[in-house]
């Protein structure tokens, strides 16, 4: 039987299928994953280098496995983060990524019509976890320089994001003031999304257990290279990690993710050597736009937000995408582009286009 054709001009039917909120929302928008591997992409915050070797060898040995369910909570790589990061095993969560995590505690503690609150501008899955459980989002601007804002402490939400460092400008919030703020908001539960916290100097791991209402999150992605994995991590106490484990999908992280998370963690000076090598390139990276006329805040990040105040530079991300370099464009920050710190030759790369362009110092 033939199929019936649907123009593409005709209203989506599928639609009316659907939540009405749903329907009406935009979705996330991940940044691009170009085919051509002759692109320099510095568009997606990913590590430049490859993983520990012994991540390999793991997921090689886990493949023999494979008919098998995995752990369904992730025992032996809760084990190893507690023992790494000095918390306990019982409140560590394992997930599909960290965007998994943030999923089940919007899940967990924020109902339809209630409000989640966080600093702005910031990441922007934040938004749409929010608008998918049809509840609202109280975004809050930054303080000067960055700061956390006063306002924040007065947010009407049970549950407040705090991206730090923070993306897309790479800023930093002391752990102190973060320990007042979440002492102040002992109502709430503060979540510190810490994803590319290995690249900064400090982290809120002191809080964890010792402030019920905080949870931690950590990522594979940036750090440790495996972002094709997806594994992330909730540091909080046992007693709200138990909670959160009702929400979460059985089976959530597969044998695969497992064993490579593993493996990763248990090499910390892989990891800390690529880490060190960022950062050089991140100083440099700086310095090198700072000269080509960009005002670049300070990084603790694997990326750079630079920008070109009052000039809208859409123009200039296109134009970068013709010479075959991509870098992200956000249109909530007009006149900036956030730059992934790539290898010392995808810098370079990125360099020689913007002077191609007409960028000179």
């Amino acid at each position: 039987m033939a199929q019936a054709q649907t123009s593409k001009d005709e209203p989506d039917s599928a639609a009316g299928l659907v939540l009405p909120h749903i329907a009406a929302m935009a979705g996330y928008v991940p940044g691009e994953q170009p085919a051509d591997g002759a692109i320099v992409k510095l568009n997606t915050n990913e590590n430049p280098y490859p993983p520990s070797p012994a991540v390999r060898a793991a997921i090689e040995a886990a493949c023999e496995n494979l008919e098998l369910y995995p752990d369904p909570s992730a025992r032996e790589v809760r084990a190893c983060a507690a023992e790494l990061y000095g918390v306990d095993a019982d409140g560590v969560l394992v997930g599909n990524g960290s965007d998994e995590l943030l999923s089940i505690l919007v899940r967990s503690i924020v109902a339809p019509g209630a409000a989640v609150a966080y600093p702005s501008p910031t990441y922007s899955l934040y938004d749409t976890l929010v608008e998918i459980r049809g509840a609202r989002a109280q975004r809050v601007a930054w303080g000067p320089d960055h700061a956390l804002p006063v306002e924040l402490e007065a947010a009407p939400a049970r549950l407040i994001f705090i991206c730090n460092p923070n993306a897309p400008s790479g800023t930093i919030v002391s752990t102190d003031r973060i320990e007042a703020f979440a002492r102040k908001r002992e109502d709430a539960v503060v979540v510190v999304d810490e994803a590319y916290v290995d690249f900064a100097d400090q982290n809120a791991l002191s809080l964890v257990g010792r402030l019920p209402n905080v949870v931690v999150l950590r990522t594979l992605s940036k750090s440790y290279s495996l972002a094709g994995l997806r594994v992330g991590l909730a540091l909080t106490s046992p007693g709200l990690a138990a909670q959160l484990h009702k929400v979460r999908d059985s089976y959530n992280v597969s044998r695969i993710a497992q064993a490579g998370a593993l493996a990763a963690l248990r090499d910390q000076p892989t990891m800390r050597a690529h880490v060190e090598q960022v950062r050089r390139t991140r100083a440099r990276l700086r310095d090198e736009l700072e000269t080509l006329g960009f005002e670049v805040a300070p990084s603790h990040t694997n990326f750079v937000l630079a920008r070109r105040p009052e000039e809208n530079l859409a123009g200039l991300a296109t134009a970068l995408r013709e010479r075959r370099v991509l870098v992200r464009y956000f249109t909530a920050l007009p006149d900036a582009l956030r730059v992934t710190v790539g290898t010392d030759a995808a810098i370079d790369a990125f360099l020689d286009a913007l002077r191609d362009i007409g960028f000179s110092s």
